[in-house]
This record gives structure tokens, C-alpha cells and sequence, in this order.
């Protein structure tokens, strides 16, 4: 599977999640997140990643938009 880096907004906006939970999760460490090269406040997550991680969650119900 290719790697489709997005914001974490998209991210969130894609999943149907907030902002602040991949927020949280990149803190962890749950997740990878890199700056992006022309704006380093800017952060990227990979959405598969992050997708995966929320379907093993028995919390999360599908509302993406994908």
C-alpha cells in the first residue's frame, strides 16, 4: 500500500475524528507525524496509518468521508 501523507486537518476531516485526537496520538507517539518542508508548523501524518489505528479501535463508528 502507498503512503498518502496528509495534513492532521485532513486527516481528521477525512476520519471523522478531531483534530486534537491525531493531535494526541502523534504526541504519544502512536503515530508518525514529520513537519512539512515548506512550513514546519505544518504536520503530516500518513493517513493509512492513522486510518489503521482507528479501526482497531472498538470506540471509533466510521464517519469517514472516504
Amino acid at each position: 500500500m502507498n503512503e498518502q501523507w496528509v495534513t492532521m486537518t485532513e486527516a481528521a476531516e477525512i476520519l471523522g475524528v478531531s483534530l486534537t485526537q491525531i493531535s494526541r496520538l502523534a504526541k504519544k507517539g502512536k503515530i508518525r507525524a514529520e513537519s512539512d518542508s515548506l512550513n514546519e508548523r505544518i504536520k503530516l501524518v500518513e493517513l493509512n496509518e492513522v486510518r489503521k489505528l482507528f479501526e482497531s479501535s472498538k470506540y471509533y463508528s466510521r464517519k469517514s468521508k472516504s
